[in-house]
């Protein structure tokens, strides 16, 4: 028997902007696999991007992040939630602003898209769908959030707009969506909580975007962390009074998945939080679905410079993309400290700072290798 790793390639595909909720006939064309193949995907274009774009910052202390202090000749501040602040990982959007490092994105997401076309889905075996519609979804968005970067605040777009509606793939001759993605996700996996912590929205207050791609090996096991991570942050819990615990927005935002018999809120909660948060939701009387923080989930916090003169306007952290992979231009981006840290304005010093401070910085490293095809013979 053969093993097969299929590879992404690039696609000119047309997108429909058609805004058509997904149909019955899509799910189930979607819902197939064969949990007896052997074949799998691999991302190693989209951890290449990953890994250089994504700060990780690890567990939460539920530490609040210090007030912004005015700059010399101004009285304003930026304002920031401060119990959320110093939440959940950050993707590097601010050194996205030039066409070459978009492209680079650009390409992974058609590679993604073309796949399906050129290596049908319903081949592979169900975990390794899974972590295609998530990298998918992920890398989809993250194009769509670079277009409208930088803004204050990403709750009109991804409360009011379509951001989330527009028909902005093709997937197998299928025009879908961000919403469709999710609806073939439940259909095929269920109303599973865990899924809830695949699908990053951009914002802090969202579940996190990580530094590597899903694979069929390692995404429940990835799931099963990022619930963890989020559970156990501001982002995901807090406890305002002996009486009144407070979750995050998603869960009222994701009531789907926790249609289940056995997926009631507060067993979710309890099955991750630590003993004395999970002591403090069993005793609550009542809880609301209400923290929220609708910044982008980005290197420096959105911060808008007032007052200061030139000198404290932003550099980028990272110069340059260096190597690359194939010919998609490809490459990984300069991310060390160092001097260039000295870049940043006092006031993007300060925000970066105090992440790192109380969070566990992960760099990872990626050797990027030519992708084949692996035949092997049983015999």
């Amino acid at each position: 028997m053969k093993i097969i790793i299929a590879t992404a390639l690039i696609s000119t595909c047309l997108l429909s902007l058609s805004a058509i909720a997904i149909d019955k006939q899509t799910l189930e064309e979607f819902s197939q696999y064969d949990n007896r193949s052997e074949f799998i995907i691999q991302y190693e274009d989209v951890d290449l991007i990953l890994d250089a774009a994504v700060l990780y910052v690890g567990q939460s202390t539920r530490e609040k992040a210090k007030k912004d202090r005015s700059n010399i000749g101004t009285r304003f501040r930026n304002k920031t939630q401060a119990i959320t602040a110093l939440e959940g990982n950050r993707f590097r959007y601010e050194e996205f602003d030039v066409p070459k490092r978009v492209s680079l994105l650009v390409n992974v997401r058609k590679s993604l898209e073309h796949l399906p076309t050129a290596s049908p889905l319903e081949l592979f075996p169900k975990d390794e769908q899974l972590a295609y519609w998530l990298n998918l979804y992920n890398i989809s968005l993250l194009e769509q959030l670079i277009e409208i970067y930088p803004k204050r605040s990403l709750k009109p777009d991804l409360e009011d707009s379509d951001l989330f509606s527009k028909k902005i793939l093709t997937i197998a001759g299928e025009a879908l969506s961000l919403d469709d993605i999710k609806e073939i996700v439940i259909y095929k996996f269920g109303h599973d909580p865990l899924l809830i912590y695949g699908f990053h929205q951009g914002n802090i207050a969202s579940p996190d975007i990580r530094s590597f791609a899903y694979t069929g090996d390692n995404v429940w096991k990835t799931l099963d962390e990022n619930a963890n991570l989020f559970i156990n942050s501001n982002r995901g819990t807090f406890k305002k009074s002996a009486s009144r615990f407070r979750v995050s927005y998603i869960y009222e935002k994701n009531k789907a998945f926790f249609e289940g018999p056995k997926n009631d809120l507060t067993t979710h909660l309890s099955k991750y939080l630590f003993k004395s948060y999970k002591e403090d939701l069993l005793a609550a009387q009542e809880i609301t679905a209400d923290i929220t923080d609708w910044s982008f989930a980005d290197l420096y916090g959105s911060h808008r410079i007032y007052g200061g003169g030139i000198a404290s306007n932003p550099a980028a952290l990272m110069d340059s993309i260096q190597g690359g992979l194939g010919g998609a231009g490809a490459g990984t981006f300069n991310v060390n400290g160092g001097s260039e840290f000295q870049r940043l304005s006092p006031k993007h010093q300060s925000h970066l700072r105090q992440i790192l401070k109380v969070r566990e910085v992960r760099k990872g490293s990626v050797t990027v290798q030519d992708l084949e095809d692996v035949a092997k013979d049983d015999n």
